[in-house]
C-alpha cells in the first residue's frame, strides 16, 4: 500500500510533516507525486479557524505533478503525465456537474470535494478525468500550480460578479486572491480597478497587475465614494474574509451593482448586512473557485498565450520539509510573503 509524506493538521494552530498510508487507485482516481504545492489562506483556516476540520486531516490542496498510478475508468491521463489538479474534485456527471457547476459537485459532496492531501509526496485525486489537466510543456510548474484555486477563484469573483469592458471594480485586499481578482478585472476589460491595501509590496503588485487606483483599508468607503463621484463601483469584490470588509462592499457597490465575495470567512459565526440599506438593490454573489478539467484548460491557454502572468505572486521558496516553517511564515505575512512555493 503506498505511503504519503505530508503536511498534517496535528491540532488547533499546529501542522506537522508526517507519513500515513493511502490506498491503490480506485476506479476513477489517480495517484500524483507532486513537484510542487503550496499554501493557501483556506489552509491557515482549516488550522486555525474551523473546529470541525479533524486532526489527522491532510493539508494542501493546489499542485502540479505527474501521475504515479491511474485506477480503472481513467480515460484523459496516463501514468507519466505532468498534470495540474483542480482544488474542487468533480464527478463530471451529476445534476450540477451536467449544468456546468463542478465546483459543487454533488457525487463527491460539495464543499468537502476539496483535495485533500496536495503538500505531500502523494496524493490522490478523485474524478480525475473532470478533476486534472495536463500541462502544457512551455507552462512551468509555478505558474501551473496557480491555476488550481487562486487564479482561478479571482477570476470566479470578476465572472460571477459581471466585471466588463468599462467596468469600476473596488477589489477589498491584495492578498493573492485580491490581486488575481486584480488580474481577472484587468483581463475582462475594467476601466477602474480600485484597489483597497496598505502593504507596500502589495500595492506594487497590484499596480503592475492592473489596478489603477489604491486607497488606504483606514478610508476605503470614502475614498471609493469620492473617486466614483458618489456612485460606487459597478462590482465590489471582498477578497479578504471579513465582517468589515463584507460591509464595506456593501457600502461601495452601486444601486444596481454587485457584491462579490470570495472570502473565506473562518471563525467568524455569521456574516451580517449592514443596517444603513446600503444592501438593498444590489446583487450578492458567493464563489467558490471555479473548477474542472476545462476550466484548468481555458486558464493554463490564458498563461500559455502570455496573456496573464500569476507567478509574480511567488515571493518564497522552501522544500517540503520546512512546510512547518512555511506555514508560520505564510501565517505571519512576514518578509513580504504572498506565496510560497513548495518544492
Amino acid at each position: 500500500m503506498p505511503t504519503a509524506k505530508g503536511c498534517v493538521k496535528v491540532e488547533k494552530g499546529t501542522v506537522a510533516l508526517t507519513e500515513y498510508e493511502l490506498g491503490d487507485p480506485g476506479p476513477g482516481q489517480i495517484l500524483v507525486h507532486p513537484t510542487l504545492t503550496t499554501i493557501c489562506g483556506s489552509d491557515i483556516h482549516m488550522v486555525d479557524d474551523i473546529p470541525d476540520v479533524p486532526q489527522g486531516t491532510p493539508m494542501g490542496h493546489e499542485a502540479v505533478g505527474i501521475v504515479e498510478a491511474i485506477g480503472d475508468g481513467v480515460n484523459t491521463v496516463a501514468v507519466g503525465d505532468r498534470i495540474v489538479m483542480s482544488c474542487l474534485q468533480s464527478c463530471g456527471e451529476c445534476h450540477t456537474c451536467s449544468q456546468g457547476d463542478l465546483s459543487i459537485c454533488e457525487t463527491f459532496a460539495a464543499p468537502m470535494n476539496l483535495v485533500l492531501g496536495a503538500q505531500a509526496d502523494l496524493v490522490m485525486i478523485n474524478g480525475a478525468d473532470h478533476s486534472v489537466a495536463p500541462l502544457p510543456p512551455s507552462v512551468d510548474d509555478r505558474a501551473g500550480v496557480l491555476v488550481s484555486d487562486v487564479l482561478s477563484t479571482g477570476f470566479g469573483a470578476c465572472e460571477r460578479g459581471g466585471v466588463r469592458p468599462g467596468s469600476t471594480v473596488a477589489i477589498f485586499a491584495q492578498g493573492p486572491v485580491g490581486l488575481c481578482a486584480t488580474l481577472g478585472a484587468k483581463y475582462y476589460g475594467a476601466e477602474r480597478i480600485i484597489v483597497v491595501e496598505s502593504i507596500p509590496q502589495r500595492i506594487e503588485m497590484a499596480r503592475s497587475f492592473g489596478a489603477t487606483d489604491v486607497v488606504s483599508p483606514d478610508t476605503a468607503v470614502e475614498s471609493i465614494l469620492e473617486q466614483t463621484g458618489g456612485r460606487g463601483g459597478d462590482v465590489a469584490i471582498e477578497a479578504l474574509g471579513k465582517q468589515i470588509t463584507f460591509e464595506n462592499c456593501c457600502k461601495v457597490a452601486r444601486f444596481g451593482g454587485t457584491i462579490s465575495s470570495v472570502g473565506v470567512y473562518g471563525g467568524i459565526d455569521a456574516l451580517s448586512l449592514p443596517t444603513d440599506g446600503t444592501f438593498i438593490h444590489r446583487s450578492l454573489v458567493m464563489t467558490f473557485c471555479p473548477a474542472g478539467r476545462e476550466r484548468l484548460e481555458f486558464l493554463l491557454g490564458l498563461i500559455d498565450a502570455g496573456r496573464v502572468d500569476p507567478t509574480p505572486l511567488f515571493t518564497h521558496e522552501l522544500r517540503l520539509d520546512a512546510v512547518v516553517e512555511a506555514y508560520d511564515l505564510f501565517r505571519s505575512r512576514r518578509d513580504g510573503v504572498m506565496k510560497v512555493a513548495l518544492r
